[in-house]
C-alpha cells in the first residue's frame, strides 16, 4: 500500500474555506467498504475491508500524517453492526448468518494492536447496538418479549437476556457508555398498540408513540427514565442525542402528527426533567428559493426517509441537519431467447424451415437497483429555549451506491454536503453560493462512475474542520507472457488462461476548513 499527498490550489471568495490537504491511499485486492472513525483532535482511523478475508486499519493524526498501519484477518462481508470509541480503544462488532455468530474486534488507537473475541447467539434477538466492557459485551435490541439486553461474559463463555423494563414496542436509538464507564445512556423509540376489538385482538393500531431517555448501570439495571411525550397530536418517532454537559441534554428526532404532517422535534432535559419539547414541520424547515408547494413537501416526506447527521452543540445553540433519501430502481428489458408461437406475428406456415419454424422472441423485464437518491438536505439552528434561529434547505440531487453521511455541520455555522460527486461548503449566516471542490474534472456517468474520482461522504471532524472521503477503482491487467508451444518445428498458438486483472481502490481523504 502506498500513500501520496497533494495539495489543492483553489481560489475562492472566502479565504477561510479551503481544502487544506488530501491524502491518497492505494489498496490492492478486492476492496469493498471503508469507514472513517474520528477521534477528534487526535486524528482519525481509516478502516478498510481490503480483501475477502482481510481488513486494514490506518491511523492518521489531525494533519493527515500516517502514524501506523495494521492488517487483520476479517472473515465478514458486511460493515460492522456498530462501533464504539474511547480514549484508547476502538471496538467493532460484526454479525454474520442473521446474527447467530458475532465477532468483536478491539483496536488500540495508540499502536494499532488488535484483539479478537467471538461468540454465538442462537436465540431470537434483533440487536441494534452494544457497549464493550472488556470482560463482557452488553447488546441492546429486541427479542420476543420486547426491548431487551443480551449480556455475554467472555470469561464464563455464557450470556443471558435482561429486560429493558419498557412498555410497548421499543427500538434502541442511542446506546452510549459514559466516560467513567459506570453508566449507559440510552434513547428508545416506543410505540404502544391497542385494538379496535380488544377481546379478539383484531384491528391493531398505534395508540401512542414517544421516546424515552433512560440511564442504566453496566449490569442492565435501569437507574432513571424520562419520557418525551406527544404534544398536540404530534408523536415522536425517532431520537438522537446531543451531548452538552451534565446539566443540560438535548434530544432531537422526527415526528408525525395526527393530520399527517411530519417534521423534526427538539427536546431539552435539565436536571433530570424534560423541560420543553418543540415541533417543527418540514414545511417550515424546507422553506427556501424556489419555494416548494405543500403537496410536494408531503410527497417528499412520505416517499423519502430522513437520514440525520450528527447534531452540534455550540455557543448555547444547537444545530441539526439531515437529508431525504430513498432507494431507486430502473427497469431493464432482456431477451430470453425464442419460442414457438403459431399465433405470433412472425409465424409463417410456409417458411423455408417448415410449418414449425415460426418463432417469436420473448422478452422480460426486471427491476435493478440504481442507487440511493439524496434529494434534499436540511440544516437548522435552535437556541436553548428550543426556538428556531435559522434554517436552510439544500438541493443535493446526489446519487450514491451506499448510504453514508453526506451532510455535515461545524460549530462555526458552516455546512458541507456531497452533490454529484463533489463536496460543497457553505455558510448559514451568509447568502453566497457554496464553494465547490472536485477530485476530478472528468465527466462522471453511470457506466464509469466507479472509475472517476468522486467524493462520497463528508462529516464533522474537530474544531472547524471537516473530513471528506472519496474513491475510484483502477483495473490493471496481468500480463501473460507464455512462450509459443513448438512441436515438430511447427508453431502453434499458445494456450493461455483467461485474462486476469488486479483491482485497486484509491481512497481519498480530504481535510477541509469550514
Amino acid at each position: 500500500m502506498k500513500f501520496r499527498v497533494f495539495f489543492f490550489l483553489l481560489f475562492s471568495q472566502f479565504a477561510f474555506a479551503q481544502v487544506v490537504k488530501t491524502v491518497e491511499v492505494d489498496v490492492l485486492g478486492r476492496p469493498t467498504w471503508q469507514q472513517i472513525i474520528s477521534i477528534g483532535k487526535n486524528g482519525l482511523v481509516l478502516f478498510i475491508k481490503s480483501d475477502v478475508t482481510k481488513a486494514k486499519a490506518i491511523r492518521f493524526d489531525s494533519d493527515l500524517n500516517k502514524l501506523w498501519e495494521t492488517e487483520l484477518f476479517l472473515d465478514a462481508e458486511k460493515q460492522p453492526t456498530a462501533y464504539t470509541v474511547d480514549k484508547e480503544l476502538i471496538t467493532f462488532m460484526f454479525s454474520e448468518n442473521q446474527g447467530m455468530y458475532y465477532q468483536v474486534f478491539t483496536l488500540n488507537v495508540n499502536n494499532g494492536k488488535f484483539d479478537y473475541k467471538g461468540f454465538e447467539l442462537r436465540e431470537f434477538f434483533q440487536d441494534k447496538d452494544y457497549v464493550y466492557l472488556g470482560n463482557k459485551v452488553l447488546m441492546a435490541g429486541q427479542n420476543e418479549k420486547g426491548a431487551a439486553f443480551y449480556n455475554f461474559k467472555f470469561d464464563e463463555g455464557f450470556g443471558d437476556f435482561l429486560s429493558a423494563n419498557l412498555e410497548g414496542k421499543a427500538q434502541i436509538q442511542y446506546f452510549q457508555l459514559s466516560e467513567d464507564k459506570s453508566k449507559i445512556e440510552t434513547l428508545w423509540a416506543v410505540k404502544e398498540s391497542s385494538y379496535t376489538n380488544e377481546k379478539k385482538k383484531k384491528g391493531e393500531f398505534i395508540k401512542d408513540a414517544y421516546t424515552v431517555y433512560a440511564v442504566y448501570d453496566t449490569t442492565g439495571q435501569r437507574l432513571t427514565s424520562i419520557k418525551i411525550a406527544s404534544k398536540a397530536g404530534s408523536f415522536p418517532l425517532t431520537a438522537k442525542a446531543i451531548k452538552q454537559n451534565e446539566v443540560i441534554k438535548a434530544i432531537t428526532g422526527t415526528y408525525q402528527a395526527n393530520n399527517g404532517s411530519k417534521g423534526i422535534y427538539i427536546a431539552l432535559i435539565e436536571n433530570g426533567q424534560n423541560t420543553l419539547t418543540n415541533f417543527y414541520s418540514y414545511n417550515q424547515l424546507l422553506a427556501g428559493e424556489p419555494s416548494l408547494k405543500d403537496e410536494d413537501i408531503k410527497k417528499i416526506a412520505d416517499s423519502f426517509v430522513f437520514f440525520p447527521t450528527e447534531p452540534i452543540f455550540h455557543n448555547n445553540q444547537i444545530s441539526i441537519g439531515g437529508s431525504f433519501v430513498r432507494a431507486e430502481y430502473q427497469t431493464i428489458s432482456q431477451s430470453n431467447g425464442s419460442y414457438y408461437d403459431p399465433y405470433g406475428r412472425t409465424y409463417d406456415p410456409y417458411n423455408r424451415y417448415g410449418r414449425f419454424g415460426g418463432t417469436n422472441t420473448r422478452t422480460s423485464s426486471k427491476q435493478v437497483f440504481k442507487g440511493f437518491n439524496f434529494l434534499l438536505g436540511i440544516v437548522a439552528t435552535f437556541d436553548l429555549s428550543g426556538q428556531l434561529i435559522r434554517q436552510k434547505r439544500i438541493d443535493m440531487n446526489h446519487f450514491s451506491l451506499q448510504i453514508v453521511e453526506n451532510l455535515a455541520i461545524t460549530p462555526q455555522n458552516s455546512y458541507a454536503y456531497i452533490s454529484k460527486g463533489n463536496v460543497a461548503v457553505g455558510y448559514l449566516n451568509l447568502g453566497a453560493s457554496p464553494i465547490l471542490y472536485k477530485l476530478s474534472n472528468d465527466k462522471s456517468e453511470n457506466k464509469n462512475i466507479a472509475y472517476i474520482p468522486n467524493y462520497q461522504g463528508v462529516r464533522y471532524w474537530y474544531d472547524n474542520f471537516l473530513i471528506a472521503d472519496g474513491s475510484r477503482l483502477k483495473v490493471e491487467p496481468i500480463k501473460d507472457d507464455l512462450p509459443l508451444n513448438q512441436d515438430n518445428k511447427k508453431k502453434k498458438k499458445a494456450i493461455s488462461n483467461p485474462p486476469q486483472a488486479n483491482i485497486r481502490k484509491i481512497i481519498f481523504l480530504s481535510k477541509i476548513a469550514g
